[in-house]
């Protein structure tokens, strides 16, 4: 019985030795991690468990992302690093694994479901950039006035619609997982026209306006749903600058600078844990004025970058 007992201690010391590693993490930075390889050797995808040396009980599960000689890059997936920390091999048939809480020192060996293919990473916030292009619906009624073949001051007014297109690149910085602030900056265009009942845009009845404006924005967004489709909402302020304008209802000299109001509604679609497609609904109040009113709709889709 003893001999029996001794047998089974061994095999379970050779399998335990096989499936340790002498690589330890150096380093921790965010989700990264800095691994000393020590002469053991590993390649990219492949995963490890960490081992805490104080209590010998797996914290996390990592994912290598990049060797070069003796040092090692890996990524996070499940559970917590810190330095020192040793390297466990990841067995390839399993896909679950036994990781404990370090906060918590009576934390059970129960296992947790952990898939290769598992995508809650996408729910961590991060900050990143990108570029949209944009198809913008414009609206405008306007009061237009004129003089007539002897002098005599009129006013008639307009409605005009039309649509435009715009490109740009946006910045943005996570407040936290739920708060997000978007600095925006687009070439826009603002296309209307219509007809009045007197001719009275340059002689016709025919009015238009035209106008590329320099767009820069702000806005604060919001995100009431997390995961791999990431919707929000959000508002904010946004000021154009008109670079180029021709117009037969608007006076040119008083088109320059307008400040909107913007409103919006928009998801990030997650497509890795680098990478997005931007999309959005936005709405463009431009401040009424005792003339002109004026608005855009603005539908947006893009790709965007995680930092």
């Amino acid at each position: 019985m003893i001999l029996r007992t001794r047998i089974f201690a061994a095999c379970l010391l050779v399998f335990w030795t096989s499936s340790a590693f002498s690589a330890s993490v150096s380093a921790v930075k965010g989700q990264k991690v800095l691994i000393n390889l020590d002469g053991d050797a590993t390649s990219e995808g492949e995963e490890f468990y960490l081992i805490n040396p104080s209590n010998n009980k797996r914290t996390a599960i990592i994912r290598i992302k990049q060797v070069k000689g003796s040092k090692a890059l890996g990524e996070i997936v499940k559970g917590r690093a810190s330095q020192g920390y040793s390297l466990q091999a990841k067995a390839p048939s399993k896909m679950s694994a036994e990781v404990s809480d370090p906060s918590s020192e009576n934390s059970s060996d129960e296992e947790t479901p952990v898939a290769r293919n598992d995508m809650s990473y996408l729910r961590v916030v991060k900050d990143s950039y990108g570029i949209t292009g944009s198809y913008i619906m414009n609206t405008m009624d306007a009061d237009v006035s004129y003089k007539d073949g002897f002098g005599i001051s009129h006013k008639t007014s307009t409605s005009m619609s039309g649509t435009g297109f715009g490109v740009g690149g946006f910045y943005d910085y996570a407040f936290s997982k739920d708060f997000v602030g978007r600095g925006y900056a687009a070439m826009e265009q603002f296309n209307v026209s219509g007809n009045a009942s007197e001719a009275a845009c340059a002689g016709s009845t025919s009015c238009d306006a035209k106008i590329n404006y320099l767009s820069l924005y702000g806005l604060i967004k919001w995100y009431p749903l997390q995961g791999k489709y990431r919707g929000w909402l959000g508002g904010g302020m946004g000021y154009m600058l008109a670079l180029s304008k021709s117009s037969t209802a608007l006076n040119e000299s008083q088109i320059s600078t307008n400040q909107v109001f913007t409103f919006a509604i928009g998801s990030d679609i997650q497509m890795s844990r680098k990478n997005y497609i931007p999309v959005s609904i936005e709405y463009n109040m431009f401040p009424a004025s005792d003339t002109v009113k004026a608005s855009m709709i603005l539908i947006k889709g893009g790709w965007a970058w995680n930092l």
